[in-house]
């Protein structure tokens, strides 16, 4: 039995736009969750029938809204095969592709949203899916996940994740700095922050200059069911020009910019036979940390500017701004996890302030400083 989130790629919303859209699976029955901003879209829907060589398919119409710029994906998960979607003249059309034929039934769940089931010929509701009920409870912010039933622990658990390593020297800067070498110098300063003036117990993926895959660091946190996972790095752009430094948390890209850092970042996913649908349907939706992300790194990029800027002076520092992308090691992670991106080893004057110690040291213990308020702000 799987339950499986699926995020497709959607342009953020204008009136009477599709914005997203979560897909659960169990055996012979999806549920798929369609997220509309706007005017309620009217709902048709059709189930096919396996024809020839044709599989069977679930087809959904929305009339009156628009669909952003969005991938289909393959799922493969108790015997859905394929998620697709496409503007068919005035609509909509999201199509599923099974195994076996299925009965379709749309329901509208509430203003934004609209609840799908597929059910295969023979088969029943599956009861392990997120009920309507708890959706809407989602939707509105609130998480259905389970209760840790273990002991509380008595300290924070962080994972502090230093980009790269090993072979996999990341970026290379205008002067010859490696990314991997400057990660792991500002992730032991966080990591000993961390612990000193927080009290929190910290696991690096990596403290020494050796390769860690992003699948493993990812199951370092997952496993010690970590508290918040923090992956530092050093950012690069094709040419010296770009400067700045940006936050991460998981979503779909929120510009062309952090598209591609996500690109460079991920590469090694595919390395390791990811492939981008797992990239995509990776994150559970019943984990709802992504609220939780996006506050961390927003207080994570604040607190770094306005510190820096007082340190160093607001002409030296460029606030990229806190960002979204689907980051491997974001999307894989199960709790509040951020990627923040120092500042670029490809401009001169970045890659000069990051190879020193004091500017090492204030970025570290402003990043201490953001997550010590974060950790507040959730008691």
């Amino acid at each position: 039995m799987l339950t499986l989130g699926l995020c497709l790629l959607m342009s953020l919303a204008a009136a009477g736009e599709l914005t997203g859209a979560r897909l659960f699976t169990a055996d012979g029955h999806a549920r798929l969750l369609l997220i509309y901003a706007g005017q309620a879209p009217q709902i048709r829907t059709r189930a096919l029938p396996p024809i020839g060589q044709s599989p069977a398919r679930g087809i959904v119409l929305l009339d009156g809204v628009e669909l952003g710029s969005m991938q289909g994906s393959s799922v493969n998960e108790d015997g859905v095969l394929l998620m697709e979607a496409a503007t068919v003249q005035d609509s909509v059309q999201i199509s599923l592709t099974f195994e076996q034929a299925r009965r379709v039934r749309a329901t509208a769940l509430m203003e934004g949203a609209i609840m799908v089931d597929m059910i295969a010929e023979g088969r029943g509701e599956d009861p392990s899916l997120p009920d309507a009920n708890q959706l809407r409870a989602w939707l509105e912010g609130v998480s259905f996940a389970p209760k840790e039933v273990d002991a509380p622990r008595g300290r924070r658990l962080i994972v502090v994740d230093a980009g790269h390593g090993g072979w996999d020297h990341g970026a290379v800067g205008y002067t010859g700095s490696r990314e991997a070498d400057i990660a792991l110098q500002i992730a032991r300063r966080v990591a000993r922050g961390l612990e000193e003036e927080l009290g929190a117990e910290v696991i690096m993926t990596r403290d020494d200059d050796v390769f860690v895959t992003l699948r493993e660091r990812a199951a370092i946190a997952n496993q010690n069911s970590a508290d918040l996972f923090l992956s530092i790095h050093a950012n690069a752009a094709p040419g010296p020009a770009a400067w700045g430094i940006e936050t991460y948390s998981m979503d779909t890209a929120s510009d062309d910019g952090a598209a591609r850092v996500a690109r460079r970042e991920n590469v090694l996913a595919h390395d390791e036979g990811e492939q981008e649908s797992s990239l995509l349907r990776g994150k559970l939706l019943s984990d709802s940390t992504d609220r939780l992300s996006r506050a961390l790194s927003a207080q994570i990029q604040q607190t770094v500017i306005d510190n820096l800027s007082e340190q160093y002076g607001a002409e030296q520092v460029r606030d990229l701004g806190a960002k979204t992308a689907l980051f491997y090691v974001l999307v894989s992670t199960r709790m509040p996890a951020v990627l923040f991106e120092a500042s670029f080893v490809s401009n001169p004057d970045d890659e000069r302030k990051l190879r020193t110690a004091h500017y090492q040291e204030a970025v570290a213990e402003s990043l201490v400083e953001a997550v010590e308020t974060w950790l507040l702000l959730q008691e």
